[in-house]
């Protein structure tokens, strides 16, 4: 008889609160004593506050400086362009308000204050160490959340492009299309986009996700959703709500643009897993994961292993 082989390499990782460590000192990590290691989480967790209060500051500084700045200048008319490199700004989308709202100034400093402090309190939830679920949920999240600001930074996105109602450099009306040799070599190749990204107009959201099947298969969803559905898919994707959502979405492990590091919950596959047809990948990543937490592989649906129409 014949088993499946799922020895797991396991991979030591930076532990989340040594970025805030001033010096070796302050790891309370491995620190068997309870009162120092409580001292030691604390000094940290003061450290967090006081950070948190002085980035507040200059945001509502910089929100006032924004809004003023923008009130007494005329709007920036350029059209968007392939290359992220450019100064191209997207366009405003002009249906589907209820997904995505036009922003101000104002209103992305807010998001951007609202996901620092949801970072800080995913951290803070990792370095008290504690087995709540809630705080479990928060690192997730957390962990999707980082993962896709960070594939927005590679394709050269600013923030405000994903809170607010743009339409993605690629594909508006045209106006981007290119080869993908043509694409910066700096980006991830797993974000390159594709024929359909390059021709068809969306939000910049989609363009995300390291599996350029997904992204096609997003593009040709959202077509036929309700604004609605596309709300929730949006939600159940890209959430910090804190836990309304819980298990729903997609996790990220490692590196955001490598398709491995990427898991599907057993939730979103049951709502959401006509999405992932001819993505087989998706699984056999999702099943690489769950071996490393010593769960059972899931089985792939026979939808996934189908050719999606162009």
């Amino acid at each position: 008889m014949e088993f499946a082989d799922y020895t797991c390499r396991v991979e030591l990782q930076p532990m989340p609160h040594e970025a805030i460590m001033r010096h070796r000192g302050e790891d309370w990590a491995g620190i068997t004593n309870q009162k120092e290691r409580k001292k030691l989480q604390n000094r940290l967790n003061k450290r967090i506050s006081r950070q948190r209060k002085r980035r507040n500051a200059r945001y509502e500084d910089g929100s006032a400086h924004s809004v003023s700045s923008a009130s007494a200048s005329p709007p920036d008319t350029a059209s968007p362009c392939l290359s992220p490199r450019d100064t191209a700004k997207p366009l405003l989308l002009s249906s589907k308000p209820s997904t995505f709202s036009h922003c101000s100034a104002e209103d992305a400093a807010r998001e951007r204050a609202a996901l620092e402090r949801f970072a800080e309190q995913a951290l803070i939830s990792y370095m008290k160490a504690d087995p709540c679920a809630d705080h479990h949920l928060k690192l997730i999240q957390f962990n999707t959340i980082n993962g896709l600001t960070r594939n927005a930074a590679a394709l050269g996105y600013q923030f405000d492009w994903l809170i607010c109602a743009v339409i993605s450099p690629f594909g508006s009306d045209g106006q981007a299309r290119g080869s993908v040799s043509a694409y910066p070599v700096a980006v991830p190749r797993s974000l390159v986009p594709t024929t359909r990204q390059l021709t068809t107009r969306h939000h910049p959201w989609i363009d995300l996700f390291p599996i350029p099947r997904m992204r096609d298969n997003l593009l040709m969803a959202t077509s036929v959703l309700s604004p609605e559905d596309e709300q929730r898919l949006f939600d159940d994707i890209m959430d910090s709500g804190g836990g309304k959502n819980e298990w729903a979405g997609l996790l990220v492990w490692g590196e955001p643009w490598d398709p491995q590091s990427w898991e599907v919950s057993l939730p979103f596959l049951k709502r959401w897993g006509w999405l992932l047809r001819g993505c087989p990948e998706i699984i056999m990543s999702t099943n690489r994961w769950r071996c490393r937490r010593g769960e059972r592989p899931i089985s792939t649906p026979g939808f996934i292993l189908e050719e999606c129409s162009q």
